[in-house]
């Protein structure tokens, strides 16, 4: 018996492995770079080494040895077959090398031993690689035949042995409960203690500008891919900023910011409400969308009953808004952070869901009217959010001028590197994309569907949003699966 036990024990926790280790020689570096190149190769790929042997590694973005100055997710891998041109081109590896920028400044400040590397270095290196990149024929021609593989968050061997074929039917009735439960909040009213909140320093924008923003930025784009200044996509993140009304029951209901407050510790400081923002990209029928990601972040999801699998430290909101062609509100979704209860609301009127897909798990699917007119003005987004639980229960377009708590905007890049104690910084999550402090008793019965802790808070990018079929938030064609072609 207690073999069985620890047996058991092992398939739940040891469904996550470590990032592939970086090989002692990488091969195709001779094959796509030239000798002068060696230098900056050795450097970044020692870095590289040098952060998985200190467990600092980001798992946000995956890295490939042959190309240590770049990093990608999902959007950029789905990009290459229309990388056609030199303009095309150059505009994707602009996106990539920022990306690992972004990476490799979030590990080398989480570095608890920096000896033989200095940032200057390690940048002045990632950019003489990118300028080689761009002109060199045998980098597209590797790249574009073998393209790096980022992983599925699903484990096939959990489905095998948790008897996946068959447990899908047998969860199937209780996942669609759950969906029916989550619809049926739409139609209660909020309670009485709520608390509103809203980013209070709207940048001054209009509709108009905006408009004009993405027809510049997309007669400039091979790719028809809108990507506009640093400057400019912040405005856009405030500008949207939905206004968030929670039902408050308890500390566990207040939104806070994510801070370290001791070694290895992080805690919600509710005293901050905040809201962690950034932009993403989607592929919708020949077009590229712009996304903006609002994350929000509770000390706890609160405990139903004495023993409740999916309460917990940690309870997380991410809100995405898709903006179409124009830069206007197209549709909104959201999950929570461990990538459950994935909603999606179609906000335009041209917008039309899909037929059913038995294979996948569907999302929750609503269609919300925004009562805009020609006479009047664009209102702002409210979602409200439950008590205890998080779920959404309300979206709608708000043209009220009530009042509400000031929400402070902050990077969702801070995540990757945040204070801890003696002037280190340390990572939210774990080289897995995970937050430990967060595991949920649900891992235990629901490991057999393939998602490795399951109910555990997940980094952007690691995001599995069904139990039956596979399906990741992060999806360059998601919505061509769920919506009709416009």
């Amino acid at each position: 018996m207690r073999f069985l036990a620890a047996f058991f024990l092992v398939l739940v926790t040891a469904c996550t492995s470590l990032p592939e280790p970086v090989p002692d020689s990488v091969p195709a570096q001779k094959q796509i770079y030239t000798q002068s190149q060696s230098h900056c190769l050795d450097l970044l790929t020692g870095f590289k080494r040098t952060v998985q042997a200190q467990r600092v590694q980001d798992a946000q973005l995956v890295w490939d040895p042959r190309f240590p100055h770049l990093a990608f997710d999902r959007f950029s891998l789905s990009m290459l077959s229309g990388l056609t041109s030199r303009a095309s081109q150059q505009q994707w590896l602009a996106y990539v090398a920022h990306q690992a920028k972004m990476q490799r400044q979030a590990e080398y400040q989480n570095l608890p031993q920096k000896a033989g590397y200095q940032a200057q270095a390690l940048e002045s290196c990632a950019a003489q690689l990118v300028r080689y990149s761009q002109y060199h024929s045998m980098f597209w021609s590797v790249l574009s035949s073998n393209p790096p593989d980022f992983p599925s968050d699903y484990v096939t061997w959990q489905r095998v042995l948790g008897l996946y074929p068959i447990s899908r039917y047998v969860a199937g009735p209780s996942i669609d409960k759950q969906k029916r439960h989550l619809i049926s909040q739409f139609i209660q009213p909020a309670d009485s203690d709520v608390i509103r909140y809203a980013v209070h320093e709207k940048p001054p924008l209009s509709r108009t500008q905006i408009r004009q923003w993405f027809e510049q930025a997309g007669n400039q784009s091979a790719l028809n891919w809108p990507v506009l200044t640093e400057a400019q996509q912040q405005r856009l993140l405030q500008y949207y900023a939905p206004e968030v009304q929670v039902e408050t029951r308890s500390r566990d209901d207040f939104p806070g910011q994510v801070k370290y407050v001791t070694s290895g510790q992080p805690s919600i400081i509710t005293r901050t409400p905040s809201v962690y923002t950034h932009v993403s990209y989607t592929r919708f029928y020949g077009q590229t969308l712009m996304q903006l990601n609002y994350s929000l972040w509770f000390a706890n999801r609160t405990a139903r009953s004495s023993f409740d699998p999916y309460a917990g430290p940690f309870d997380g909101v991410l809100l995405r808004l898709t903006l179409d062609p124009d830069g206007q509100p197209y549709l909104l979704d959201s999950i929570h952070h461990c990538g459950c209860y994935h909603m999606v609301f179609a906000l335009a009127p041209q917008l039309k869901f899909a037929s059913l897909d038995n294979a996948v798990e569907w999302p929750v699917t609503l269609r919300i009217w925004s009562g805009e007119s020609a006479r009047q003005p664009a209102g702002k987004l409210a979602v409200t959010l439950s008590h205890g639980e998080h779920m959404i229960k309300d979206v709608r377009w708000s043209y009220s001028d009530d009042p509400t708590r000031p929400l402070t905007v902050l990077s969702y890049q801070q995540l990757r590197s945040l204070p801890a104690s003696g002037n280190h910084h340390q990572s939210l999550f774990d080289q897995q994309g995970m937050l430990p402090e967060s595991v949920r008793a649900e891992r235990f019965y629901l490991w057999p569907f393939g998602i490795p802790s399951a109910g555990t808070q997940r980094q952007s990018g690691h995001h599995a949003t069904a139990f039956i079929g596979q399906r990741h938030f992060d999806e360059p064609f998601l919505f061509e699966t769920l919506f009709q072609k416009p």
